[in-house]
């Protein structure tokens, strides 16, 4: 059954059941209300004729026909007038001396109230009599002395009393019809309307959208937080949080942004946005819309796009904000460049040994014997000379093909590369990435290049060493450029700081020293001895402290 149809049914038989119910309190209280008002106006009706002196005077004769003619003249307007159904008047002895049954007058009344009543109470009952259930009244009348000399009895028939609730019920029942139909008409309004609220979904497929939602935030790479015009958080998933600094299990969700700690203010400010202005037509305008805007959030560079949320009206109700992080962004370009790097170096190789086999082929065909065996001889030492570092590196090929590439780098810009390779490098660690010590590496030794090349000297020089010892694995790296400036030593692994004007520059050492804590190292920068730098990597090889926020460090002289 669609939602739309239990909807409808079940306002419906709402209506139905609290009009039913409506219904029976109704005819409760109209049934009461009609007993209380019938038994009121018998009782006031008794009380009238044993007060009258008439009745009082007649029942005073101790003739019998003049007792009852007299009070024949009293009872029949006061009957007429009131209503009644029956009016009973009886002496001291209890015998009827009126009834409106003719037959009756002259017979004892039998009803144990009635000496109770002589006594000088007065009663408003339902009984059975000879005209069938009624609801009468009993009261005594008193001479002059204040004796009971007789009593009189005034009754309503049950069948006037049930006819005047059937006729208060059918008109409820004509009302309670009205209102289900009204109810019946409401309830398709409703349901139209939610159906229409709902965008025509049942309620299985949203709880199933939901679940989807749920589970694609979840599954996200980026960081999807949404706030609303209060700043409470209404959506957050486990990278949202932990970019904008909490740990990824905190639940931040109904929290007030605003009130949480280690949240950077130019966050808060970016997604908690007073929005003042109600665009009922145009929308939110361009300038509440941020894309790409990058802020730094607990030493990380964070790339936030925010978009205002508005209502049908056009009225913003929130922002919801994509976190992304840029220090992954570079990492994978800087994974990306370093395979690029080995690919363009396998080229060039390529490229060049294909020029040499054409060059001894050349001299083979010119029959220049002695010079093509020269210069295989020359590229036989070269190969010897390069392959004990590719041995050395058996563990990890791509820093071997990494130091022969920057060999050849260096070779090309007049630098003199000097490479020293010690250990076996079999220790295992759990701590040890090769692919970081490589980006290490690869950093450490652009930077030097850079550093001789832009320098006036004209021997540069560059010297590599990798030593793996029984504690830990050493990298360093030394040149004999212009060293590091005063201005840049304080901000020297800052992310985006350089001394290069172009653009895109300045991260390199940021993420040697992101992974050299990663694996627990940590940097220390020297001056070189007749001018120059010297980076040095230290990993260990057992780390004490297994911790996820065990963090390395750097230091500088």
């Amino acid at each position: 059954m669609r939602f739309q149809t239990k909807l409808m049914v079940f306002i419906s038989l709402l209506v139905l059941v609290v009009t039913g119910l409506l219904g029976l309190s109704f005819r409760y209280m109209i049934t009461s209300a009609l007993y209380d008002e019938i038994g009121e106006r018998a009782l006031t009706v008794a009380n009238t004729l044993a007060v009258d002196a008439q009745v009082r005077d007649a029942l005073e004769q101790t003739e019998t026909t003049q007792l009852r003619s007299r009070i024949n003249e009293v009872i029949k307007p006061v009957q007429a007038s009131s209503g009644a159904d029956f009016i009973t008047i009886a002496d001291r002895h209890l015998i009827r001396q009126w009834h409106v049954n003719p037959e009756r007058i002259g017979t004892p009344m039998i009803d144990p109230m009635n000496d109770k009543v002589l006594q000088g109470q007065s009663f408003i009952t339902e009984s059975t009599g000879s005209l069938g259930p009624s609801i009468r009244a009993k009261t005594a009348v008193y001479d002059t002395q204040g004796k009971a000399i007789g009593l009189v009895s005034v009754g309503f028939l049950m069948t006037d009393v049930q006819q005047n609730i059937r006729t208060y019920t059918y008109a409820w029942l004509w009302f309670m019809v009205g209102a289900l139909m009204i109810g019946i008409l409401g309830s398709l309004v409703i349901a139209q309307r939610v159906r229409r609220a709902l965008h025509g979904l049942e309620p299985v497929e949203i709880g199933r959208l939901y679940q989807e939602k749920q589970a694609i935030i979840e599954s996200i790479g980026e960081g999807i937080i949404a706030v609303n015009s209060n700043g409470q958080i209404t959506l957050a998933n486990p990278q949202a949080a932990r970019l904008i600094g909490l740990p990824p299990e905190t639940s931040i969700y109904g929290c007030d942004l605003r009130h949480l700690t280690g949240v950077p203010d130019v966050l808060i400010d970016m997604l908690v946005a007073d929005y003042t202005v109600e665009h009922s037509t145009t929308g939110p305008d361009q300038g509440q819309y941020i894309w790409n805007e990058e802020i730094e959030v607990q030493q990380r560079i964070v790339v936030v796009s925010r978009v205002p949320i508005q209502d049908r009206s056009g009225r913003i109700m929130g922002t919801v904000a994509s976190l992304r992080d840029k220090t992954e962004l570079l990492h994978m370009t800087q994974q990306l460049t370093e395979v690029k790097d080995y690919a363009e170096v396998l080229r060039s190789q390529t490229h060049e040994y294909a020029n040499r086999l054409y060059l001894i082929s050349g001299l083979i065909q010119l029959e220049c014997y002695d010079e093509a065996v020269d210069f295989i001889t020359q590229e036989s030492e070269e190969y010897r000379v390069h392959r004990p570092i590719a041995t050395a590196l058996l563990p990890d090929s791509i820093i071997a093909s990494l130091l022969i590439g920057k060999k050849k780098q260096a070779l090309e810009k007049g630098i003199l590369l000097h490479s020293d390779i010690k250990g076996a490098f079999s220790t295992q660690s759990p701590t040890l990435e090769w692919s970081f010590l490589a980006s290490i590496a690869g950093n450490l030794l652009d930077n030097a290049m850079e550093a001789v090349a832009m320098s006036s000297i004209s021997d540069g020089q560059v010297w590599f060493r990798l030593e793996e010892t029984t504690e830990a694995i050493i990298v360093e790296v030394a040149d004999n450029g212009s060293g590091i400036s005063d201005d840049i030593q304080e901000k020297l692994f800052v992310r985006g700081a350089s001394t290069k004007a172009e653009a895109g520059h300045g991260y390199g050492l940021a993420l040697v020293l992101e992974y050299t804590e990663r694996m627990g190292g940590s940097i220390e920068v020297h001056k070189r001895p007749g001018g120059g730098s010297i980076f040095e990597v230290y990993i260990p090889l057992i780390r004490t402290d297994t911790s996820n926020d065990a963090k390395g460090g750097y230091a500088h002289e």
